[in-house]
């Protein structure tokens, strides 16, 4: 009898952590659990979540999870009934196109807040004294951290009163952001950006025409990420951003995100997490801009568009640059507060306008 997490890519010290975990669930030694996996956006955290879930509630007595019996294939298919996944703005609907292209994150919004409606719709069939038909009821909940307020509130009480035969687990990227009074409270599992071996030998089978070295380098290891940026064609639309960044050309910006939104996105799937891909790679830009004005060319990030780069690199001035960091941080938190997508090309613009970028914010 073994837990066999082999599924899951890397995570080493995760999945060490977790197969005692499992083994004790599946004795029903416990009577509820809650665990927290955080870790950088796109490195398995979900995935495992559901591969536990899988382990738990396998009714092979040699290798869990077996991914053949009813248990593994009904929560592979996100069709169980003691299974729960909270999404941000996730329409269950779409579940079945997320698992088609493998990539639940494809199909709902990271920024968008998880509500008390949807912790409530959860408790009312958490109130059964057992699960229908697995070892233990499974909550997970996706980016935990965007519960709000009074969503938070509410699982606050479910934990303080735990309901039997009953595992949550927060998949977390900015722990931060979570209640001390219920960060304190979960076990905690941490999760690790992946090696470039990793990373690479999950794309050996993924037909792209992008060099996986690059792809690494620009995602920092997360295959999340990198399945985003390939669904999207975010990839190449970079150089479209970044032309419009080096000709200081505000509409051309405004216009060719739009044209990339409404094309690769549509107006049903036109999330902020994807203008907030935007704004990473603007982030991207500025530190590759100063490694070059420096003369550290061997660690810019978007290798491929170095030319551009260089050239960008001989009309900007270093105080520009600095200044590109400073909006970079701002808007980020901004798009974390749910501001308005159609103010952030101002914003970034503003050290290319030579105005601050509040003032650019009340002139249009």
């Amino acid at each position: 009898m073994s837990v066999n997490l082999g599924k899951i890519r890397g995570q080493k010290r995760a999945k060490e952590a977790l197969t005692p975990i499992v083994e004790l669930l599946r004795k029903e030694e416990v009577d509820s659990i809650f665990l927290e996996f955080y870790g950088p956006e796109g490195v398995g955290k979900l995935t495992t979540a559901l591969e536990v879930a899988k382990a738990v509630n396998c009714e092979s007595k040699e290798e869990y999870p077996c991914g053949r019996c009813p248990q593994c294939i009904q929560i592979g298919h996100l069709q169980h009934p003691d299974l729960f996944l909270l999404m941000p703005d996730m329409n269950p609907d779409k579940w079945a196109g997320a698992l088609k292209y493998g990539e639940l994150r494809l199909f709902y919004s990271p920024l968008k807040q998880i509500k008390i409606d949807e912790i409530r719709e959860v408790e009312k069939e958490l109130w059964r004294e057992r699960p229908y038909s697995g070892r233990y009821r499974f909550v997970i909940v996706a980016n935990g951290e965007n519960l709000n307020q009074y969503a938070q509130n509410a699982f606050l009480k479910t934990l303080e009163e735990p309901y039997p035969k009953t595992v949550i687990i927060f998949v977390v990227n900015r722990p931060e952001k979570i209640r001390p009074t219920i960060h304190s409270r979960a076990r905690k599992i941490k999760f690790d950006y992946l090696s470039f071996r990793d990373f690479t030998e999950y794309f050996e089978s993924v037909d792209i025409n992008f060099s996986t070295a690059l792809l690494y380098r620009i995602t920092s290891g997360s295959i999340g990420v990198a399945k985003r940026y390939i669904a999207t064609n975010f990839l190449e639309f970079r150089l479209q951003l970044l032309k419009s960044f080096s000709e200081f050309n505000l509409k051309g910006f405004k216009d060719t995100c739009e044209a990339y939104l409404n094309r690769e996105l549509g107006d049903e799937k036109r999330l902020s997490g994807y203008v907030g891909d935007i704004v990473e790679f603007y982030g991207s830009v500025a530190r590759d801009l100063f490694l070059i004005k420096n003369g550290i060319h061997e660690l810019v990030i978007n290798a491929d568009l170095k030319e551009d780069l260089f050239e960008f690199s001989k009309k900007i001035r270093s105080d520009q640059i600095q200044e590109m960091f400073k909006i970079y941080k701002e808007v980020s938190l901004w798009l974390k507060s749910n501001v308005r997508e159609d103010v952030v090309p101002y914003a970034l613009f503003a050290p290319f306008l030579g105005r601050d970028y509040l003032s650019v914010l009340r002139g249009y």
